[in-house]
């Protein structure tokens, strides 16, 4: 008998897209692709697998047969904390090493566009300025990376690898990080962590234990001039706290793409303050072709009885 697999998107294309790929590797599935909640609404209750993102509210209220969820995204709060989700529900994401290499990027470019002045140049040219000022530079600059998971790890490596040095923070004890000269651990140890760094890099997720990790004692912690940036999750950061950092001058900016309630609301702080650069949750874009292989390969491992690579331990969120 065929599996059920849903494959649900909000974006028609890119819900077709993943029907193309995924119907061209695996030929002992069915697969039905939505991308309206009524469609998916009405697929669910047969799906044995859920595959997307961005589900539909109360979807999983419906399914009577779901026994597996893959998240093509690496955040999985959503599923996680849905008080829905049947207990024997397995969870997999995608792998950060498929996400990573564009986050490295945009990390990269927030720090240089930091120490080239970019944001300055820009405001001068917008009044028709020409004044000259020193730039800094990236190279030697101590990096703080909170959360060193596929692409946190990842991130740091490339940051090593372009002549900064790398600090880590993670919420226990762990293994060694390539490019790392030193990991902290703990809430013990974080403004300890901070206070060393140029630049304070946050990939954490959401999970009970994350939630405004970044507090204002934190950012008090950081040095005056150190920046921000958030890659990660915005439940992670008390976003009055840091806009306080900013406008107080307590620490040097921010460099933010995730935030607590997206879209940013106009009413937010963040958004009139000029050492504060906000950008539209794109860090991490999700491209079908990216991130199919990880799937294709747990269907072929779960139809084995096999265990699952990337599966969530739901009780600790990660």
């Amino acid at each position: 008998m065929e599996t059920q697999v849903l494959i649900f998107t909000p974006d028609a294309r890119e819900a077709e897209r993943y029907g193309e790929l995924l119907r061209a590797s695996i030929d002992d599935a069915n697969f039905t692709v939505a991308s309206s909640a009524e469609d998916a609404r009405s697929a669910i209750g047969q799906a044995e697998i859920l595959f997307g993102w961005k589900f539909p509210a109360g979807l999983l209220a419906r399914a009577r047969a779901l026994r597996w969820i893959h998240k093509v995204s690496a955040g999985v709060e959503d599923i996680v904390f849905n008080p829905d989700l049947p207990a024997s529900v397995r969870l997999t994401r995608s792998a950060g090493a498929a996400i990573a290499p564009r986050m490295i990027e945009y990390v990269l470019c927030a720090i240089y566009m930091t120490t080239q002045h970019f944001p300055r140049a820009l405001r001068q040219q917008q009044r028709k300025l020409w004044s000259n000022y020193m730039v800094d530079k990236a190279e030697g600059k101590i990096v703080g990376i909170a959360g060193l998971g596929d692409i946190g790890s990842a991130i740091a490596q490339a940051l090593a690898k372009n002549g900064m040095r790398v600090l880590g923070w993670r919420r226990s004890r762990g293994e060694a990080v390539p490019g790392i000269e030193r990991v902290f651990a703990g809430r013990e140890e974080l403004e300890a962590f901070v206070s060393a760094c140029d630049f304070v890099v946050s990939v954490l997720p959401t999970t009970a234990e994350t939630k405004d990790v970044f507090s204002a004692a934190v950012f008090s912690a950081m040095k005056s001039h150190a920046v921000f940036i958030n890659v990660g999750r915005g439940a992670s950061v008390d976003e009055n706290a840091l806009a306080d950092a900013v406008a107080c001058g307590v620490i040097g900016g921010a460099v933010l793409d995730v935030f607590c309630e997206e879209p940013l609301p106009e009413t937010s702080p963040l958004w009139d303050l000029e050492q504060v650069i906000i950008t539209p949750h794109v860090a991490g874009p999700i491209v079908p072709e990216d991130v199919v292989g990880m799937f294709i390969e747990n269907f072929r491992r779960y139809r084995a009885g096999q265990s699952l690579h990337r599966e969530i331990d739901l009780r600790r969120g990660y």
